[in-house]
């Protein structure tokens, strides 16, 4: 099977998406993939694939990493197989996000209005809704806004922006206003912010969650960059970008959902005191060198190496014909299996509890994904969905019992 560039669905940004300055540099270069989620059925097996470029860039005024390889939203998120309802450590996760920002900032207000902008299948606005507060969702999938509105969570099937903004608030400002694993994939940021600010009026916050570039570096998670992902957020950049637009970050926490993630809180400029955890990131980016080129080319290297390793443990297991298969079908597992060239040389199958997903292939590679169910006496499992490994490895006790091993391939990889 073929591939090749899609040049109608594809172009290359030629400056920064925060500051606009031209002063880019390539840190990383993760070959040419497929769109991470972008799972193929048997029949289209033997049609051409499209594969575009997938490279990071580093700004070297504001610092923001990012993808300058524009792959079209319409193309990457009209049908999309990430489901938050599909995931326990997520599901657990929303419920006490809603619990605790209900505590925090709604409890005994009078207008408690809750708006997420990429809602996915409604699993956070159900915890807030059961507290008791208004919602809306804003969800670009059709696939998910459908399920959503199919659970009586309110959802406009559209991308957010400040056209939509103006439309809500004819109705009532948001009192909170919250996105997760979301704003990275936002092209438009400048755009996203005046919609905030639009959205949450005089006192309403902004809460959002992002991943965090230093974990992603330091832990070496190279496969959560996917086209999908547009922006690599570090606190330095996102100071200047939030400051464009009257508003100010109060506070951040960190969260250990996704590899490592961070919830920022962002209000207009003097509504709420900044926390000293703001300072605190700051320096720590700082000091390790966030804003220095070397800091990004030494993880270059280092991905480079956590390649050839892990494609070393796999010749050596097939080598004493060790039976291999993939465990979880995530986006980062596509991403790679896709730069380290595994296919079904390696894997036999992969597995994955995702019922959208069962049945199809993985991008790229064509390794067939089956129901869990189906776990046979196979010797090694490749972790692809290494960021739930506590859970797992204490789920497949039995596998593990009957002297079946785990392959973690990230941040080095090891066998458990």
């Amino acid at each position: 099977m073929g591939y090749e560039v899609k040049l109608d669905n594809y172009r290359l940004e030629q400056k920064c998406r925060i500051c606009s300055s031209k002063n880019l540099k390539m840190v990383l270069d993760l070959g040419e993939q497929p769109p991470a989620n972008s799972f193929i059925d048997q029949n289209q097996l033997n049609s051409t694939e499209f594969k575009f470029p997938l490279r990071l860039f580093w700004c070297s005024d504001c610092f923001l990493v990012q993808l300058l390889d524009i792959v079209d939203k319409e193309y990457l998120f009209k049908n999309y197989f990430y489901m938050t309802s599909a995931s326990k450590p997520i599901v657990d996760h929303f419920k006490k996000y809603a619990q605790d920002v209900y505590k925090e900032f709604l409890e005994g207000k009078n207008d408690q209005f809750v708006v997420e902008i990429g809602s996915n299948d409604g699993s956070l606005l159900s915890e807030f809704k059961k507290l008791g507060t208004s919602i809306l969702g804003i969800e670009p999938a059709t696939n998910l806004s459908n399920l959503a509105n199919q659970s009586s969570i309110t959802t406009k099937n559209t991308f957010f922006s400040s056209q939509l903004s103006k439309e809500i608030i004819k109705s009532h400002h948001a009192s909170v206003v919250v996105a997760n694993n979301v704003i990275a994939h936002v092209e438009d940021l400048h755009d996203l912010m005046e919609g905030i600010q639009i959205l949450i009026g005089n006192d309403g916050i902004f809460i959002f969650e992002v991943p965090y570039l230093l974990d992603l570096i330091k832990k070496l998670e190279f496969d959560t960059i996917y086209h999908e992902h547009l922006s690599y957020f570090s606190i330095l950049p996102l100071l200047k970008l939030v400051k464009q637009f009257g508003l100010e970050i109060f506070d951040i926490r960190k969260q250990s959902v996704h590899g490592g993630t961070l919830r920022i809180f962002v209000s207009k400029k003097h509504n709420y005191q900044i926390h000293n955890s703001v300072k605190i990131f700051v320096n720590e980016e700082k000091k390790l060198g966030l804003d220095k080129i070397n800091f990004y080319e030494k993880f270059s290297l280092n991905v480079k190496e956590l390649k050839k390793n892990l494609i070393e443990i796999l010749i050596k297991l097939k080598k004493e014909n060790k039976s291999i298969f993939g465990y979880g079908a995530p986006a980062k597992g596509n991403v790679l299996l896709n730069y380290c060239e595994i296919d079904t040389k390696f894997l036999d199958y992969v597995i994955d509890t995702t019922p959208l997903k069962q049945g199809k292939y993985t991008p790229g590679m064509h390794i067939p994904i089956i129901a869990p169910s189906n776990l046979n006496n196979e010797d090694v499992a490749l972790l692809l969905a290494w960021n739930y490994e506590s859970e797992i490895l204490l789920k497949e006790k039995m596998f593990r019992n009957n002297g079946g091993k785990f392959l973690i391939p990230v941040p080095n990889p090891i066998i458990k």
